[in-house]
């Protein structure tokens, strides 16, 4: 309807390169022509005498404004007929007659009286804008064949067209609640049309979407009271709308409403933003909704909270990362820090819905979120909140490592039921260790999780059946430490080899006395040990020189009995003492003073690998070295 030459393409604007008009886009958009014009003809006193397509603007937002007033008149009465001294022709020139049509109001949406008779009022308007809404019906139709009508360009066409209009109208493509308007709308004869007031009040108007863009359209004209028993409940009303309609037609007008700034207009505003946005992609949701989720955690007031808890879901599926961890995180950390229960319990529910979806970056999980919950758990609050602290615990600890396991999940739990500790939370904490102890195994079972479990037992507010799952749960535990333990010594490996164990297992074997193995050990020639008066014969196996009863390995006797870390040597002495023979006794007058005994120097530090030194460590350091010769 821009006119364009043959062959020229038409550029449109950007906000409306492929769009489509749907039905719900022509109601509203004539609806606010027939709004426009009703205000002209009552308020402003002027028929504006050519509306038609080319002066009807689409805003970005979907709004329908109404432009070109060049053939507009001045009138004191709307109805009171003034003179058109418009020229329509016919012209002798074609070449003439082609320009001059461009100047001129369209012939397909003039009203009859305007361009035969030369005068018209407003009602020559409402002729027009039935031509329009029959034009505009007949494009969008989806029905073979209807098609739109032909272009007239000449005076003589137009009188021939409005001849058929005496006709009875054939309407293919409008709407059955709009037909007998229409008809009235492009009757010739001015007095059979409607007057604007009722064709809004007529069954084509008679739409709940499109009465509620009406509504939306003066809402800062309503009261308070008005506004908030509307937006209360526009979310119901939302998913009727089309995506393209609640975006274009919807946010905009609850946007506004948002950014008057009053708490309860923005309160029961963001339900249907949240609405809305489920419908986005996420570039749209990003650039339209995340200023407003800014704005809502600036707020920082339980309602928004509550609000966005309850929208979480769809809200987590639609940020980036960034968007995650500088609004919606920082906003379930009001959730969890708030002293309304229901939205505590709300925030955790949201929380392990969301980690077991793996939709929490894993440093936010554990950095963030986790230290509240224990801190919520710990108390002080009530007892559901504590329980639900712990219930949220239980579902969210495996996705930790088990080291964050042990050291941080583990104690959070014992830190939970140190202090008021109630039946609700002791239930709780059995089922969360149950849940540890078949997680983190049979070690940390026995020494970190039973010492917790086990003196629950005597808990006073415990009921008979709570003592029972106590128990139960304990003995289950001790029999998965036990059957764990016995596998493992059953299962025992060592580096010794196979032949090697059997013969060190074997008491038949003749290996000798313990100091025929050291003197083996560590003899410094081959020669056989030799004494000043003959060589002294060795004590039988399991048996010592000295009768001190000194056993093999395996023996009945205790082979560290003799001091064996630090102690005075007593096996090298015995053996030396049963090598060398007894001397004579003396008389008491001639025996020598007793030696003073010297304390014993501090052992030194470990040397290289030496016969001297290993042995008098084995034999009880210095003192043992006069043994070791």
């Amino acid at each position: 309807y821009g006119l364009p030459k043959d062959g020229e393409d038409i550029k449109y604007p950007p906000h409306l390169e492929n769009i489509q008009l749907t039905p719900l886009d022509l109601k509203n958009g004539l609806r606010q022509l027939v709004e426009c014009l009703d205000f002209m003809h009552r308020e402003g006193k002027m028929v504006h005498g050519h509306v038609a397509p080319c002066n009807i603007w689409l805003t970005p937002s979907g709004h329908w404004k109404l432009g070109g007033f060049a053939f507009a008149s001045k009138t004191q009465n709307p109805l009171q007929s003034i003179p058109c001294n418009i020229n329509f022709g016919p012209f002798e020139k074609k070449a003439q007659s082609q320009e001059y049509i461009r100047g001129i109001p369209d012939f397909n949406f003039a009203a009859p009286e305007m361009v035969i008779k030369k005068r018209f009022d407003s009602r020559a308007d409402i002729f027009s804008l039935g031509q329009v809404a029959y034009h505009l019906h007949t494009l969008v139709s989806k029905e073979a064949h209807v098609k739109p009508p032909k272009r007239v360009e000449s005076i003589e066409v137009f009188e021939d067209y409005i001849q058929n209009l005496h006709r009875p109208l054939v309407l293919d493509g409008i709407p059955n609640t709009l037909k007998r308007h229409l008809a009235r709308m492009l009757a010739v004869d001015p007095s059979h049309r409607p007057p604007l007031k009722a064709l809004l009040s007529s069954e084509y108007y008679n739409d709940v979407l499109l009465r509620t863009l009406r509504f939306l359209d003066n809402l800062l004209q309503t009261d308070m009271k008005t506004r908030v028993q509307f937006l209360r409940s526009l979310p119901k009303v939302i998913g009727l709308f089309d995506e393209k309609s609640a975006e274009m037609k919807v946010l905009p007008k609850l946007v506004l409403q948002w950014k008057v700034g009053e708490k309860p207009l923005m309160l029961y505003c963001l339900p249907s933003i949240l609405k809305i946005s489920e419908r986005m992609s996420k570039e749209v949701f990003k650039e339209k909704i995340v200023p407003i989720l800014k704005a809502a955690y600036k707020v920082n007031t339980p309602q928004f909270v509550y609000v966005i808890m309850t929208n979480f879901t769809v809200l987590i599926d639609k940020c980036d990362d960034a968007v995650q961890q500088g609004v919606l995180v920082p906003l379930l950390l009001q959730g969890l820090e708030s002293k309304e229960t229901r939205l505590q319990q709300l925030a955790m529910r949201r929380i392990v819905e969301t980690a077991n979806s793996n939709k929490f970056a894993y440093s936010a999980l554990k950095t963030s979120i986790f230290p509240r919950i224990r801190k919520l758990a710990k108390g002080p609050g009530s007892a559901p909140v504590r329980a639900g602290a712990l219930d949220a615990l239980r579902n969210l600890y495996e996705l930790f490592d088990k080291v964050t396991i042990k050291e941080l999940v583990v104690p959070a739990v014992a830190d939970a039921i140190k202090f008021g500790r109630s039946p609700l939370l002791l239930r709780s904490a059995i089922k969360m260790y149950q849940a540890l102890a078949n997680t983190m195994g049979p070690l940390v079972t026995a020494v970190d999780i039973l010492p917790k479990v086990i003196p629950l037992v005597m808990e006073s507010c415990l009921s008979a059946e709570d003592v029972k799952v106590i128990l139960n749960t304990s003995q289950a535990m001790l029999d998965m430490v036990g059957k764990a333990r016995q596998r493992q010594l059953s299962d025992k490996r060592t580096d010794v080899d196979a032949s090697d164990l059997t013969a060190a297992l074997d008491d038949t074997a003749d290996v000798g006395t313990f100091s025929d193995l050291l003197a083996k050990e560590y003899a410094t020639t081959s020669e056989p040990i030799t004494v000043a008066k003959g060589p002294t014969q060795l004590s039988p196996p399991g048996q010592s020189s000295s009768g001190a009863g000194l056993s093999p390995l395996g023996g009945q006797d205790d082979m560290f009995g003799m001091d064996f870390f630090g102690g005075g040597g007593m096996a090298a002495k015995e053996t030396k003492a049963a090598a060398q023979p007894k001397p004579k006794a003396q008389p008491r007058t001639q025996r020598q003073p007793r030696r003073q005994t010297q304390p014993k120097p501090k052992p030194k530090p470990s040397k290289p690998a030496a016969t001297a030194d290993a042995f008098d460590f084995l034999g009880g350091g210095g003192g043992g070295g006069g043994g070791g010769g």
